[in-house]
């Protein structure tokens, strides 16, 4: 596996044309310094980025587009205190194969127990890591995500029979602008510039229909959980929420929702930002999560 924004693809680097030099060469020096690994698990290739530095290990999971770079300035900044794992995703069925495999990652490095922390569509990976590998997981993070819900997998039951059908570029179009929802309005500073480039070339140049068909199925599995409060009760780590009032991932039903399955978990609730406030309110966003993790240790 490759990091992103390979200027010698003609093609890809248009797509980069808007975003200013200097985070373009923030975000290479950031690849100089996240060189991907790769390991062998059941017959598939599971690539990863770890940090050089670090002694608490932090497993940090991506989102929907399964590529880690495009989270690049939050593993830059984690990076730094903590031996961060984000795994990329490969094109498995299930959550618990993408759960497996990623414990697969954490053993190979000799890693035992790991915070996790997981935004977006990883934290529905990081729901499901912290119930099928409870003794792996020393806290939780959840940040911009929903909860299981059975009316959301009938939909994307239907909605997959209907896609499996469709050629590579159809899917392209209907899932990114499907997840094009998720991002910002207002893209005019040069983090979410380059953040929608990134998103661009993943959903154009590296997802392929297996990858596709992979995510949603992922998601119609995660979905199809039932899960109540007392799941975790014999867990002992500690959960914090990270979520915004304005993101349309989780409104107030779903964030209701959580206060009732986690009871006990501490919440950052932001009052905009979106779905993307890990790069409109980086500071912020970036403090909360790390006050977390010290009072951890």
């Amino acid at each position: 596996m490759h990091h992103l924004a390979d200027f010698t693809n003609p093609t890809i680097a248009k797509l980069y044309a808007g975003v200013p030099s200097e985070v373009i060469q923030k975000f290479r020096d950031f690849c100089d310094a996240y060189p991907y690994r790769s390991i062998r698990y059941r017959g598939i290739d599971w690539p990863y980025l770890i940090s050089s530095g670090g002694v608490e290990p932090l497993l940090m999971l991506s989102g929907a587009l399964t590529h880690p770079d495009i989270s690049w300035n939050s593993i830059a900044h984690f990076g730094e205190r903590y031996r961060i794992v984000v795994p990329a995703y490969p094109a498995v069925r299930t959550m618990d194969e993408l759960s497996d495999g990623i414990a697969a990652i954490l053993q190979h490095e000799g890693i035992s127990r790991a915070h996790v922390m997981g935004g977006s569509y990883g934290g529905f990976v990081g729901q499901v890591f912290v119930r099928r590998f409870p003794a792996v997981t020393r806290s939780l993070i959840l940040s911009h995500t929903t909860v299981p819900d059975p009316t959301g997998g009938q939909s994307t039951r239907r909605m997959l029979k209907v896609l499996s059908l469709l050629p590579t570029a159809v899917l392209r179009a209907l899932l990114g602008r499907m997840l094009g929802k998720l991002m910002p309005a207002d893209a005019s500073s040069p983090e979410m510039l380059l953040m929608l480039a990134q998103f661009r070339e993943i959903m154009d140049h590296h997802l392929a229909k297996a990858d596709f068909l992979g995510i949603l199925d992922r998601t119609l599995d995660f979905y199809g959980r039932s899960w109540t409060a007392e799941d975790l009760a014999g867990w002992g780590g500690k959960i914090l929420l990270v979520l915004a009032e304005d993101d349309p991932a989780s409104p107030e039903r779903v964030r209701t929702a959580f206060k009732e399955l986690y009871p006990r978990a501490e919440w950052k609730l932001f009052r905009g930002g979106g779905h993307t406030t890990s790069v409109t309110d980086q500071a912020e966003y970036q403090a909360a999560i790390d006050g977390f993790l010290q009072a951890q240790s």
